[in-house]
Parts: structure tokens; sequence; C-alpha cells
């Protein structure tokens, strides 16, 4: 059986939406989800019929020591493994976290320590940011898998007729962490003299980053579009094109999501976004070249050529969730 940790999860973010996706591959196999209180009931509500807890500090404990004296595999769809336990699913998004900001050290001197005191697996989301991290802290191909997001579903194609002379909405994803870039992005609309042609719509939660970066950038019209309240698809309706210029990433669902559905996507050209999105996104050197992109045009109209997901990490995908499946089924309680 499986105990899903969600616990290190704080919002309804794309670390949320992975697990989740691994998870309703395996709902039969799920025995209790562990998580935050503010998140029981966003997973109680996609996950009906099952047991949902709000864990204290105390509780989860607990709850991760039963887990382990039932066997149960303990899939945590973080980067949060718990010392001593073998039967652990872990999941190593990007090296962020372990490599910017002033706990940084700390925090992958803990991991490592973590990762060798227990022989969980550890699953990389990306071959070129996250694989070659995870080898670094010294943890065996044995125990490494590819465990890419799954692809959303293609929608209709169509794009939003974009008005002569008026104003491009311009979309952004994600508002939990200084690596979206977005200070650096607004100060190249800055530079380029382009601040009329431009309106953003970022789609994440109200954070004090987002709050820091509406309050800087002042002569910008910067709306917030907050993702517990707008659905993915209402967002993109809304825009005219999406754009990224984060450089760690690690997969990036929403940007996959518009390409699918023919959204023009505009990234810095990183090894990350490459991986994923070679052959549907418009890529650009450095973000004064990307910021001077993103107004369109009457003449820019036609559909993007087709974007189609790439065959190997569908599969890694499968071959992922079809390893945790045989971890869960095996647990001998």
């Amino acid at each position: 059986m499986i105990t899903a940790n969600f616990f290190h999860i704080k919002s309804t973010n794309g670390l949320f939406f992975y697990g989740l996706d691994y998870l309703l591959e395996h709902v039969d196999l799920v025995r209790v989800v562990l998580v935050k209180p503010a998140l029981a009931h966003a997973v109680q509500s996609r996950l009906p019929g099952h047991t949902v807890i709000a864990c204290s500090v105390g509780r989860y404990i607990m709850e991760v020591a039963k887990a382990s004296w039932r066997s149960d595999l303990l899939f945590t769809p973080t980067s949060h493994p718990l010392p001593g336990i073998h039967r652990q699913w872990i999941v190593l998004h990007d090296a962020y976290p372990f490599q910017v900001g002033q706990q940084s050290g700390l925090k992958r001197r803990l991991l490592r320590w973590s990762l060798q005191t227990s022989c969980c697996h550890v699953g990389y989301i990306n071959r070129s940011d996250a694989l070659p991290f995870v080898a670094s802290l010294g943890v065996s191909a044995q125990r490494m898998v590819f465990a890419p997001n799954r692809f959303p579903t293609p929608t209709e194609r169509t794009v939003r007729p974009a008005p002569p002379g008026g104003v491009t909405v311009v979309g952004l994803l994600g508002t939990d962490s200084p690596k979206k870039n977005y200070d650096r992005l607004f100060a190249a609309v800055r530079r380029s003299g382009i601040q009329q042609r431009l309106a953003f719509r970022v789609y994440g939660h109200d954070t004090a980053y987002i709050r820091d970066i509406r309050a800087t950038f002042t002569e910008l019209h910067i709306d917030l579009a907050r993702s517990d309240d707008e659905s993915l698809e209402t967002f993109m309706s809304h825009v005219d094109v999406l754009t990224s210029a984060a450089e760690q990433e690690g997969f990036g669902r929403p940007i996959a999501s518009a390409l699918l559905a023919g959204k023009p996507v505009h990234l810095l050209d990183r090894p990350v976004f490459r991986e994923f999105f070679s052959g549907g996104a418009q890529f650009y050197s450095d973000v004064d070249t990307l910021a001077r992109s993103l107004p369109r045009s009457a003449d820019a109209e036609a559909l993007p050529h087709c974007y189609v997901a790439p065959a190997d990490v569908v599969r890694a995908f499968a071959d992922a969730g079809a390893e945790i499946r045989r971890l869960g089924a095996s647990s001998p309680h």
C-alpha cells in the first residue's frame, strides 16, 4: 500500500499537481494522504473517499512511523527524504533551493545525509538539471528513476485575435519563488520602453514575492490571477502569449498545456526548456530579446506549428508509475 506524504507542500502549486497526477494513477493502493491543514480540503476534494489526515508536526511523525511499521511505500513528491526509512520514493524537481539562498548549503548537507541514511528511490523530473544534481549527491544509478510530469491532455487549438495597435496580454506562471525572475523580465520591459504595449497576468497565489514585485514595478500593469479561484484553462483564454524568464524550472506543466493548445510561448533558451519544449516554443538568448518579442501585431496571428509531447517523456511517466505501483503492491501489510 501507499502512504502519500504531501506534508511538505504548502499550496496548490506545481508540486501539488505533480504528486496528484501520480497518485491518481494508483488510487486503489493509496491508504492515507498526509497534508498540512491548509491543503486538506484541496486533497480531499480530488481524492473523495480516501483518508486525508491534516497533520501537526507530532501527528506527522506518528503517521510516518505507522507507515514504516506497516511497510507502506512512503510516496513523497518533494525532496524531503526521511533518514533511516528505506521504503520511500522522493522526487527532486530542481536544484535551485539547494544552490541559492542563505540556507542552501545547510539544505544540501541535510539532503545528502538523509539520502545516505536511507535506501529510498529518488525520482528526478528532468535530465538536464535534476539528474546531474542528484548524481552529485552520491546517489547510485540503481536508486534513481526518471519520473517526469504527466503531460496534460491536448485541448482545442485556438488563438486570441490581436487588435491592431492594442495591448498584448502576457501570461506569467507561478508566484512561489524569486527563481521566476520577474524582476529581470520587468526591468527588461522598462529598458525597452514597451510598458504601454503590454499587460501582465500572473497565475499563482498571493505571496510576499509577487507583492514585492508589483510594488517595485508600479508603472507596469500586473494583475494576479489566483490559481485557487481560476482554472488554468480560463487563465489561458485571457492571455495572448505565455512567457518565462526562469533559469532553473523543473518542468512547467502550464507551459506544456499552452503549447498543446496552440498558445504562443516565448522562453529563455535554457536546457530544461529545450528538453521538453523544443518544436513548440520560441527561444531567446537573453531577457532583453525575450521582452522585445512579447508585443503582438495583426501580422502574427497564424497558429503556432503543432507541438507534440516528447514520446520518451510520456513513456517515462508511465514507467515511473508502473514502478510506484510495483513497490506499493509489494507491501506485506
